[in-house]
């Protein structure tokens, strides 16, 4: 991959004044039902507030392990502290039903890049 371009369109995300991608990694809390997974428990205060957030334009996409063990999402936010205070909002997280971890991502461009 080209480190120019990655470098040139982060520098242009920025001046452009777009905001950033997370990932988030929903999993298991410590208050989680014992024996229990994503698909088998009662989750709908979680999935209200990803709605919400969809609605609000914040999440772009959301994923459920196969396993049923987690779930990914991707959103959009100023800035990583906009992120965590989504996160510690949530009132499954609130609850310690669930728990998760930030990771800051940019998208790649695929066209930019010759074969």
């Amino acid at each position: 991959m080209n480190n120019n371009s990655d470098e040139q369109i982060s520098t242009a995300s920025s001046k452009a004044g777009l905001k950033q991608m997370f990932f988030i990694l929903w999993t298991m809390g410590e208050n989680f039902p014992a024996k229990k997974t994503f698909t088998s428990t009662e989750l709908s205060r979680h999935e209200s507030y990803l709605r919400q957030a969809f609605r609000e334009g914040k999440l772009l996409m959301a994923a459920l392990f196969e396993n049923g063990s987690g779930i990914i999402t991707l959103v959009e936010a100023e800035n990583e502290i906009e992120v965590q205070k989504f996160v510690r909002t949530n009132p499954d997280v609130v609850d310690k039903k669930l728990s998760a971890r930030i990771k800051a991502c940019k998208p790649v461009y695929w066209k930019n890049y010759q074969t």
